[in-house]
Formats: structure tokens, C-alpha cells, sequence
């Protein structure tokens, strides 16, 4: 298994040298896809298994769990990371039914995988989701040791919140789905998952023998009850009431930090690892798998890109032709590159199965990419142009024909400025904001750049109604975006402009721009798509098949040239 990522860390004033590799475990039809952390000298002798949030949390904390994942491993732990079955990277499809077995599977795997690396305890680390499938798999699974970070106590208060926070699926939707499906930031719950949430009440669970037990909770979310229960069933518990994990759990990825005073309480929990145990004599997990999606095969395989070695999910067709284009997918906003709800996932194996090679990219500072001094990755970072160029450069030296760009709002203008340096073929621009400049206030979150462009907004369509910017624009004077368009045709560069139908970058062009967008858009080399009832960030999964669709169609008619 190569060597994806490595990082020096330093730890209680030692410096130590760690290693991650991305591999895939699990059941050959259904593999999962994890990140394995630990020193580059000698096997662990422990084990660390982290089970993640699910829904918008998994998003938001993702770095933090990644810095959990390499603090721990400077004290010589191996650490697996994983997504669960149907969620992240891993096999199976969001809309799939019996999800809670099978994330208590996923577990399973998850922990087998890791003492075949020759460990001789294992401890589960799990945050919300995770935490309560950590207390409640912890004796199938034989822990020594659980960390219950934040743990859902009641299933069903925990559906009562989601119902609140999510999108009822409609029932006209062409998928079959059940009546009373709920999407949570693109993450489906289905009434019979619904179901067995429902029946999750960790302060009435059998007591769990011979492991010890931390239970971090928040200052808003106490686990007396909890720990109480557990203790009386004979637990050795350790219970942690802590603040912070707002930070993690509560702001956008855009805006999230790591609670580090956490993290510190956790690994001084745990403590440092034993000396390392005896190489094993197993297959190394590896990083290429085949997976089955919506009827077909396609294969998925991890690798380094470029100079600077950035992690991409790179898919391809398994068994028809490639037609020798790639896309690659851009970080959207701060998120992995899994993408906003998952949807770069579904977008990509998608056109995997019609031909295209794809690339699921993660910039320096972003998911599972080295940091290179850049993390967090925050949106628009300067950097991430250079590194888009970089990485189309790597493709066409492996040969792809056609290099296509893909965004998703600071992701889009990412691809659309890299275009303006270098030659890229094509850029599927989704939700571009073209409004923003650097230098401009950046929002955590979409609502609130809706709120503090009102008046902005406002008075660019009171002057285009004027006339004011056509006249501009008539008289050379075209502003930043307009110029922006007007080079972009010059180039003959292929650009889709993919909006949502409403969508606050959409009223910008029309409002302001009206007479250089119909001017590129004549031109030939820019279209313009709306996707009716889709949301900025795409949660409304029921939508993204016309997405995708909206995408194939525009890739299986770019000219040769392009």
C-alpha cells in the first residue's frame, strides 16, 4: 500500500513521524473505505478505531477527527478512520435500506481490519452517531476501551430533531422511496431507519463487561443519566463534561476549528501505546476497490497527485471504455471531497458508468490532503488555483485527453480562475457566486451572504432596471465579473454554468450583467442551465439525478477541440 499522506507532529515536545494510508476493507460487494494513521516505525501494538458523526456532522468535524487521528498516532497507536457503509467514500447508495445494521457492520469490519495489522487491544473512539455505536457494538466487537464523545442517548429524540432540521422527501419524486423519508444535509432516513434510530435509548442498554469507558459530554447535553447507568451495571466510567464542541459539531465546515482541549482530554485518556507489536504476516488493505453502483461496476482507486501529492478519489468505468476525458471535482466551500452532502460521490460514480474517469480532489489543508501550512482549508484560498493547475498538469501527463473542471460555489470559481491561467477544456461551474472578489467578506453560511447582499442586491436590480450597467458595459466600463466572462470567450473556453433555479450568483449575472450574459452566451462557448427545486448545496438529493444528467449531456456533446 503506498504512502498517501505523511506528517510531522509534534506531541508533549517530542517530535514524531506518522504515516496515513488510505485502504479499502470490509466485504468484498460492499468495501469501505478508511484511513489508517500510525508511526512510520514499528507495528502498533494498540488500536484506535474512530467511528464518525453522521449527516451534517460527519462534514463539519471531519478535521477534527483527522487531528484526533494523528495526536493519537504521535503516542504510537494505529488509528483507522472509516465511512460507513453507504456514507463518505464507501460502497452502497444513501437511498439503501437497513442503514443502522449497517453501520454497526461497518464497525465490525472497521475493528477487524485493525487487528490485522497485529494490535493487541483495541480501543473505539466515536463522536454523536458513532459515540452511541461505539457503547453499543463495544462488546461484539471486544473493546478494551470506548470513548463516547457527545453520544445520541435517545434515538428517538434524535429523530424528533432530525424531522425538524431536514427535507421531507416528496412523494412525486420519480425514485420509489417511502412515504415519510426524510433528507438531512443530503443524508437519507428512511421510515424504517427511522425505526430502529427510534429504538436507541443508551440509558436502558446492557451494561458493557470488562472495558473502560470515557464519556465526553457537552456543557449543553449532560450524560449524568448515562454514566449513572453504566456505572451501576458494574461500567469503570469516566465521565467529562467539557466545552468546545460547538466548534466542531455546530459551525459549517467554513467556519469550524478543532476543540484541541477536547482532543487533549481524549489522548491523555488514553495515553501512549505499548511498544510495538511483531509484524504481521497479512495482506495490506488495498487502495483500489471495485464497486457496484446503480446496476453497474465501477473501480475507485486513492492516489497521490501532482508534486505536492494531494489525495484524489480517482474513478473509472470497470468494465466499458474510457472515453478519455476526466472531471475532476473541487472542494466545495471547507467540505472533504465527498463533497456537500455527498454529492460528488453520487455525481461521480455516476458518470463513471457512462465512460468518464473522475477525480474527487481534495486541495492542501482540506480532507485527507497534506496541510502544507494551509489548514483549514477555508474557501477561496489563494492557493488552491496553483494547486487545480498542478493537478490538471499531472492528468494530462498521464495521459487523459480531455481535463474537465467541476465546482460548487467557491469550488466553481475556483475552476472558472484556474481556466483564466492555463488551458483546461471545459469547467462545470454549479452555483458560481461570480460577485465575490478576493478581499471580500466571506459568510459561513450561504443564509447569511442571502441577508448581507439584500441591499446590494437591491440596488444592482434597481439600476439594471435603469439601465445603468448595459450602459457600462456598452461604454467598455464592465466590471470584474464581466471582464472575467468576456476572457473566458476570448479563450474559447467551455464553460457550463450549472445554477440552482433562484440561486443568489444567478440574480447577480441577471442583474447585473444581463447584456454581457447574453453577449457569452451567444458566443457559443458558455451555457446556462437551471435545475428547478435544487438547493445551493444540493441536499435535495431527490433532485441530483437532473444534475448529473444536466452534466453527461453537456460532456457527451464538447466538440473534440475542446
Amino acid at each position: 500500500m503506498p504512502l498517501l499522506n505523511s506528517t510531522t507532529l509534534k506531541n508533549m515536545g517530542k517530535s514524531s513521524f506518522i504515516h496515513t494510508h488510505a485502504c479499502w476493507f470490509g466485504p468484498v460487494e460492499r468495501p469501505l473505505l478508511g484511513w489508517w494513521t500510525a508511526p512510520v516505525d514499528g507495528v502498533p501494538a494498540s488500536g484506535i478505531v474512530i467511528a464518525p458523526a453522521i449527516g451534517y456532522e460527519y462534514w463539519t468535524a471531519h478535521r477534527t477527527l483527522r487531528v484526533l487521528a494523528e495526536m493519537l498516532a504521535t503516542r504510537g497507536h494505529g488509528v483507522l478512520r472509516f465511512d460507513y457503509d453507504g456514507h463518505g467514500d464507501s460502497a452502497g447508495e444513501s437511498w439503501d435500506s437497513d442503514r443502522v445494521t449497517s453501520w454497526r457492520q461497518s464497525i465490525v469490519h472497521a475493528v477487524s481490519v485493525a487487528r490485522a495489522t497485529g494490535v493487541r487491544d483495541i480501543t473505539l473512539v466515536g463522536l454523536r452517531m458513532g459515540a452511541t455505536l461505539a457503547l453499543t457494538e463495544a462488546q461484539a466487537v471486544g473493546a478494551d476501551r470506548v470513548v463516547a464523545w457527545a453520544p445520541i442517548t435517545s434515538g428517538k429524540r434524535y429523530m424528533k430533531e432530525m424531522r425538524m432540521l431536514g427535507l421531507s422527501v416528496p412523494d412525486s419524486v420519480a425514485r420509489p422511496v417511502a412515504e415519510g423519508t426524510v433528507i438531512y444535509a443530503g443524508t437519507v432516513v428512511s421510515p424504517d431507519t427511522a425505526a430502529d434510530l427510534a429504538q436507541i435509548n443508551l440509558e436502558q442498554m446492557e451494561p458493557i463487561p470488562s472495558a473502560r469507558l470515557l464519556l465526553v459530554a457537552r456543557t449543553d447535553h449532560a450524560c449524568d443519566k448515562l454514566a449513572t447507568h453504566l456505572v451501576a451495571g458494574g461500567g469503570d466510567v469516566q465521565l467529562e463534561e467539557l466545552a468546545g464542541a460547538e466548534t466542531a459539531l455546530d459551525t459549517p465546515t467554513e467556519g469550524a476549528t478543532v476543540p484541541t482541549e477536547i482532543l487533549d482530554v481524549i489522548t491523555g485518556w488514553i495515553g501512549d501505546a505499548s511498544a510495538s507489536a511483531v509484524a504481521p504476516t497479512v495482506p495490506v488493505p488495498p487502495t483500489l476497490a471495485k464497486l457496484r453502483w446503480n446496476g453497474g461496476e465501477i473501480i475507485e482507486e486513492v492516489l497521490p497527485l501532482g508534486e505536492l501529492e494531494l489525495i484524489g478519489v480517482c474513478g473509472r468505468p470497470a468494465s466499458a471504455a474510457e472515453n478519455g476525458t476526466v472531471v475532476v471535482f473541487l472542494n466545495s466551500g471547507s467540505e472533504p471531497h465527498v463533497g456537500p452532502g455527498r454529492c460528488w460521490v453520487e455525481y461521480t460514480r455516476e458518470l463513471n458508468l457512462h465512460g468518464y474517469a473522475t477525480v474527487r480532489l481534495d486541495f492542501s489543508g482540506w480532507g485527507e490532503s497534506p496541510d502544507l501550512d494551509h489548514a483549514p482549508g477555508r474557501p477561496y484560498d489563494e492557493h488552491c488555483i496553483a494547486e487545480t493547475l498542478a493537478v490538471v498538469a499531472a492528468l494530462r501527463r498521464a495521459g487523459h485527453r480531455r481535463v474537465v473542471l467541476a465546482g460548487l460555489c467557491a469550488g466553481a470559481w475556483v475552476g472558472m480562475r484556474a481556466a483564466l491561467q492555463a488551458s483546461v477544456d471545459a469547467v462545470i461551474a454549479i452555483n458560481p457566486q461570480l460577485y465575490w472578489k478576493p478581499g471580500e467578506p466571506l459568510d459561513i453560511r450561504i443564509t447569511d451572504t442571502a441577508v448581507r447582499r439584500t441591499p446590494i442586491r437591491r440596488r444592482e436590480a434597481r439600476l439594471g432596471r435603469w439601465g445603468l450597467w448595459s450602459l457600462l458595459d456598452a461604454m467598455g466600463m464592465t466590471n470584474y465579473a464581466g471582464r472575467w466572462l468576456a476572457r473566458l470567450v476570448r479563450d474559447r473556453t467551455h464553460v457550463l454554468l450549472l445554477f440552482a433555479e433562484g440561486d443568489e450568483g444567478l440574480v447577480y449575472l441577471h442583474n447585473r450583467l444581463r447584456r454581457r450574459l447574453d453577449r457569452v452566451l451567444r458566443a457559443g462557448t458558455i451555457e446556462l442551465v437551471q435545475i428547478p427545486d435544487i438547493d445551493h448545496q444540493m441536499y435535495r438529493g431527490w433532485r441530483r439525478g437532473e444534475v448529473v444528467a444536466s452534466m453527461r449531456i453537456y460532456l457527451d456533446a464538447l466538440p473534440d477541440s475542446a
